[in-house]
């Protein structure tokens, strides 16, 4: 945290809205296989739509939660060493630093100081 305090980032830090998208990719996912599963159920006669849909939406949540969790820690690790060292990353790789500032200032412009 005082890394980021440090450079000035605490509305970056508070404001972090991939672990949001992430949770609503997870919900929407639940959605559609739980609706899927709800469907099958309709098709063979087995009338437990409802079961059908709990259960396809519990697991699939679940699951795709567990996986995205990977791209969310990916992305966690990508601000971090971009905040503890942004040089190394405009050396190594130039127009996708310069990408990143200016996306950024945009979002953050009194917070974001590079």
């Amino acid at each position: 945290i005082t890394l980021f305090k440090s450079r000035g980032w605490t509305a970056i830090i508070t404001d972090y809205i991939v672990d949001r998208v992430l949770t609503m990719v997870s919900f929407g996912t639940g959605l559609f296989t739980g609706a899927v599963a709800a469907f099958i159920s309709y098709l063979f006669g087995l009338n437990l739509e409802g079961a059908a849909f709990l259960i396809g939406f519990v697991v699939a949540f679940i699951l795709t939660s567990i996986v995205l969790g990977v791209v969310g820690s990916g992305v966690n690790t990508v601000v971090v060493c971009y905040a503890e060292d942004p040089k190394a990353f405009e050396d190594n790789h130039h127009e996708l630093s310069v990408r990143m500032r200016e996306s950024w200032r945009g979002a953050f412009p009194d917070t974001f100081r590079y």
